[in-house]
């Protein structure tokens, strides 16, 4: 029996707001797998986007596909916004951790991240996006990163891309390294999808959306959020 279906058995019984608040209190994502992929541990600092409270933990520890838990730490926060029209919106919060998140250095900060062997990203929706919505975001801000979007690596995850978000829901892209391969990989999931790739510079490439040229003002925005508030 998977975690959410235990939860839901306990609950029946006089225990179960004990075990309800304990899965809460640690901040336990569940793949659909049912297996725990990330949990968050430390005091929660609350970060308020347009009257809703959003808990961000000073630590993560991630479960990767290799069957490793790493052990992550804060390294910024911020709010990306975009334009609807003419109406600027609330798009998503980005939550960024590190390995050693005294190597991302803001004046260079896509070379500094070469010194992790583990990061995490972390979005989180404030409006529902599509597939399209999804895809197109990344491809304007690789295409400006002079990123190929037509390398097998970034067509493969595109083609993957077929995943709603709602408001309130996460998407976390896991980069990691191994000691048996020179590829840089990538673990993308949400509680309905997982996906997982490698390349030579794949989480670079795409760590670029966000450390790297800005493809716009309100980019630009949260990338400097991204380096100095932590």
């Amino acid at each position: 029996m998977d975690i959410i279906g235990l939860m839901t058995n306990t609950l029946s019984s006089k225990y179960g707001t004990v075990v309800l608040a304990l899965f809460l209190s640690l901040g336990v994502l569940n793949s659909a797998r049912g297996q725990n992929v990330v949990s968050f541990h430390g005091t929660p600092t609350p970060y308020s986007v347009g009257g809703t409270s959003i808990n961000i933990y000073p630590e993560a520890h991630v479960n990767l596909p290799t069957g490793e838990i790493v052990k992550l730490s804060l390294s910024g926060k911020g709010l990306r916004q975009k334009f609807l029209a003419i109406v600027k919106v609330n798009a998503y919060v980005a939550i960024h951790y590190l390995d050693n998140p005294a190597v991302l250095n803001a004046q260079t900060p896509v070379e500094s991240l070469s010194g992790a062997r583990n990061r995490l990203m972390i979005l989180q929706m404030i409006q529902n996006v599509t597939p399209e919505d999804i895809r197109a975001e990344f491809d304007d801000a690789l295409d400006v990163n002079h990123v190929n979007l037509y390398s097998p690596e970034i067509t493969a995850l595109r083609e993957q891309t077929t995943y709603y978000l709602d408001a309130g829901d996460r998407v976390y892209l896991a980069g990691y390294k191994i000691p048996t391969d020179d590829k840089e990989h990538i673990f993308v999931f949400t509680d309905d999808k997982s996906i997982q790739e490698k390349g030579s510079s794949l989480v670079t490439d795409i760590w670029r959306v966000w450390f790297g040229i800005p493809v716009d003002p309100e980019m630009e925005a949260l990338k400097k959020s991204l380096l100095t508030h932590r």
